[in-house]
């Protein structure tokens, strides 16, 4: 087994053990404390109006009046700082330096330097998407801009989140109507789940 397979199974391991144990306990509060658990519910059941609160940031940014006014200089800019980006991923980057001063654990260091390795392309392909698009910029720059255009385009979710901004009472009502099954059905599932994650951590 790799050891990335191997830290995969743990990690999996622990979440399960620990919605195992939050499974236990509000089982056994639904089972014996059914009021004093339907009070804690309606009092973490809130609803937060995020529509006016994030009112500010739904904004369009007008980068077209001072990019597109000179675009040889910002082309050069983009181009200069894709190149710096591209040579220091490709020839600079030390990852193993890196983790040893991020005082990464010698076990978790495989994970650590794929998901390094992973970024570190990332980075590549947009430097050089930056590079080409710096080079269009100061070539074509109208036809950047029609591009631009046809790509910013207004997609409406305020729909999807309507749906899914809706409280669903029935999944509390049946449960807190009948405690003693919920509340043992829960607590089954919780101990097959603890009992699964025990399993793992011992074999």
């Amino acid at each position: 087994m790799s050891p990335i397979t191997a830290m995969a199974l743990e990690a999996t391991g622990a979440l399960t053990l620990v919605f195992g144990v939050c499974g236990t306990l509000f089982s056994l509060a639904l089972l014996f404390f059914p009021d004093l658990t339907r009070a804690a519910s309606d009092f973490f059941n809130r609803n937060i109006d995020l529509k006016t609160r994030l009112a500010y940031f739904d904004r369009r940014i007008r980068d077209d009046l001072f990019v597109y006014r000179h675009p040889v200089v910002y082309g050069l800019l983009m181009i200069f700082g894709a190149v710096v980006t591209l040579v220091f991923l490709t020839y600079r980057l030390d990852i193993p330096g890196l983790l040893a001063v991020l005082r990464v654990p010698p076990a978790h260091r495989p994970l650590w330097e794929l998901g390094c390795l992973f970024l570190a392309a990332v980075g590549q392909v947009a430097a050089a998407a930056g590079i080409a698009i710096g080079l269009l910029l100061i070539a074509a720059p109208a036809r950047l801009r029609r591009w631009e255009e046809r790509l910013n385009a207004w997609v409406p979710t305020q729909p999807l989140v309507d749906r899914l901004d809706a409280l669903h009472h029935e999944v509390n009502v049946f449960s807190f109507r009948h405690p003693v099954l919920m509340g043992s059905l829960g607590l089954a599932l919780s101990l097959v789940l603890i009992a699964l994650s025990l399993t793992n951590f011992f074999n």
